[in-house]
């Protein structure tokens, strides 16, 4: 009987180590993986590997009258679109900011970050259209308003003297963050999808699409300064993505 116990406590003893083991492998994995993206090309509305030899599949001209004055010169001129879904919204540690709130702030900080030469609030409204939400974004999206972000033009001869090269449309789709318990630690991740696509405005053609998870490892405890490297760090992470993708399509 007694040895009988003693093959039990040496059972129960050893599954115990083993798991403990398990738990601390598995946090050592999570922490190699803390600031992580990937990546996911949709070949969306790409129809020809070869660019060039693509048909037109967004017509700017149905947005605004195409005017002799308008001025076509070296710079690369941008256009932004923003959408949400209501899953984008920040809920973790008592800390709640609606999918609005926080798509808004989050856009704020992502044009900031891309540093590109956009143009004027009233210019770029024109592309906030519901034919743009309708053909790039999920059907319950719903715009971010970005004027308060660009630059304001107060001559209104200037407002559409510039042609706008290209159109980037941000579609923010999904954030959560994830909470792990294990024995000794507690580990929080951030993840954000967004989905982000580049309009070639004078071919009229997609030439991105993709899909990009973004994840960052938060501290377990600190809630507010969680929330404030989520605002800061997220957006930064985009728009390297984008700049990337920039690089190598447009030079």
């Amino acid at each position: 009987m007694k040895f009988f116990i003693i093959i039990c406590l040496s059972i129960f003893l050893s599954s115990n180590l083993f798991s403990n083991d398990f738990a601390q492998k598995k946090i050592v994995k999570i922490q190699q993986n803390e600031d992580d993206f990937k990546l996911i090309d949709l070949q969306q509305n790409v129809i020809n590997s070869n660019l060039d030899e693509q048909e037109a599949l967004f017509d700017s001209s149905t947005l605004i009258e195409k005017k002799p004055s308008i001025i076509k010169d070296k710079d690369k001129d941008f256009a932004i679109v923003l959408s949400f879904r209501q899953n984008f919204g920040y809920f973790s540690d008592g800390i709640k900011v609606d999918a609005k709130d926080f798509s808004t702030e989050f856009s704020k900080k992502l044009i900031n970050d891309l540093s590109l030469n956009f143009t004027n609030s009233a210019a770029n409204g024109l592309y906030q259209s519901s034919d743009v939400l309708l053909k790039f974004s999920p059907k319950d999206s719903k715009f971010v308003n970005v004027a308060p972000f660009l630059k304001q033009e107060l001559d209104k001869n200037k407002i559409y003297s510039k042609f706008i090269d290209y159109l980037i449309i941000v579609n923010l789709d999904d954030f959560y963050v994830i909470t792990t318990n294990y024995f000794i630690a507690v580990t929080k991740n951030a993840i954000a999808k967004v989905n982000f696509k580049i309009i070639s405005l004078d071919k009229g053609r997609v030439i991105v699409a993709k899909n990009a998870r973004l994840s960052l490892a938060l501290d377990a405890k600190d809630s507010k300064k969680n929330y404030q490297n989520v605002s800061e760090q997220m957006p930064k992470m985009l728009s390297k993505i984008i700049n990337k993708e920039l690089i190598s399509f447009i030079h």
